[in-house]
């Protein structure tokens, strides 16, 4: 009995220690304090039932690819995940390739049915260099770091989530496909560098944040009538910051040398469009377009003023009369004459009669 036990005890040592030496085949850290290292990474866990007609399914796939060796040298806190990544002479650096997730579920009952994805991943090819850095994170690939401190890198991040039903013969579906293109970022001597995407490059500056082109595409569809506003920011090229202080570019194709709180952008499209019915008629707005709307008939275009039609208040009512049409200053009423002439007229004769009645009494 006891020699049975010591078999079996002997069997998942070197079972345990065979297994060990595979993972860490691949993985060598060399004068490193606190290293941290696995090759590439899939599980996918998955959960079902079924009942009384209803059925219900869910999987989380979840991958971490990259090829290549792991290399930590002369680091302190080093945490490498996948392959190809390589941290040299750094401090807290965390590196991780290419990564996928693909969470889903389905269920239906009745005849009806739902289904949901989320499908995330964060790719780039090459490998992961971070060198005399300090707080280096880099996901995805193509990511290069050195002689910097506070870095974040990021390949191509896309997410394609998407949503469907179908109920009663009628289905419904919505889709928010979202990514962020290019490959390979680059940042040297600098200080709070964020880079998202690829083709990003920052140099000797300070709080730094760049983003390849992005694309996000909403679209929906039910009974027949699909609708889609795609946005897209930028286009090819890369974006480069030198030298300088808090800057931030999107898209591709900029540039920042010697800078101080720049934020530069790509160009920016989107083109709603509409389509329905069993012919397909489609209908588009493109919101790039910078025309100005042209003004309706018969009213003022927009910027001017106009006070056709109010009433004008009078700020002299001396001898006028109300009445349904507009009003004249220094006129009299129904004649047209002029108002200013009948009061001196007036004042004339009063002024002449009061010198008569003085002068009667003497004459007399």
């Amino acid at each position: 009995m006891r020699a049975k036990r010591v078999l079996v005890i002997a069997a998942l040592a070197a079972l345990a220690l065979g297994t060990a030496q595979s993972a860490l085949a691949d993985n060598n850290a060399t004068g490193s304090v606190g290293a941290v290292q696995t090759g590439p990474v899939g599980v996918t866990p998955t959960a079902g039932a079924s009942q009384a007609g209803a059925t219900a399914a869910a999987a989380v796939p979840v991958a971490v690819g990259g090829s290549g060796n792991n290399t930590a040298t002369n680091s302190v806190g080093a945490v490498q995940a996948g392959g190809g990544n390589t941290s040299n002479n750094s401090t807290g650096s965390a590196q991780v390739s290419s990564v996928s997730a693909s969470p889903s579920a389905s269920g239906s009952a009745s005849g009806s049915s739902a289904g949901a994805s989320v499908p995330v991943t964060v790719g780039g090819g090459g490998s992961n260099t971070a060198s005399d850095s300090t707080g280096g994170v880099q996901i995805g690939g193509g990511n290069s770091s050195t002689g910097s401190s506070g870095v974040l890198q990021a390949g191509s991040p896309q997410a394609a989530p998407a949503v469907g039903a179908s109920i009663v013969g009628e289905a419904v579906s919505a889709s928010a496909p979202v990514g962020v293109a290019g490959s390979g970022n680059n940042a040297a001597n600098s200080t709070g560098a964020a880079q998202v995407g690829g083709g990003n490059t920052v140099t000797r500056s300070f709080l730094a944040a760049q983003s390849g082109a992005m694309t996000a595409g909403t679209a929906t569809g039910a009974g027949g009538t699909t609708t889609s506003v795609p946005v897209t920011v930028g286009g090819g090229g890369t974006n480069s910051a030198t030298n300088s202080i808090g800057t931030a570019q999107v898209a591709g194709g900029n540039t920042a040398t010697g800078s101080t709180g720049t934020a530069q952008s790509g160009p920016i499209d989107a083109t709603p469009s509409v389509a329905s019915g069993p012919n397909t008629t489609t209908a588009s707005t493109p919101a790039a377009s910078t025309s100005s709307p042209a003004s309706a008939a018969g009213l003022p275009s927009p910027g001017t003023r106009t006070s056709e039609g109010t009433p004008h208040p009078n700020r002299n009512t001396f001898g006028t009369t109300k009445t349904g049409g507009p009003q004249t200053l220094g006129q009299l009423p129904f004649t047209g004459l002029g108002l200013l002439l009948f009061v001196l007229l007036g004042l004339s004769l009063v002024a002449t009669g009061l010198m008569t009645r003085t002068r009667a009494p003497l004459s007399a």
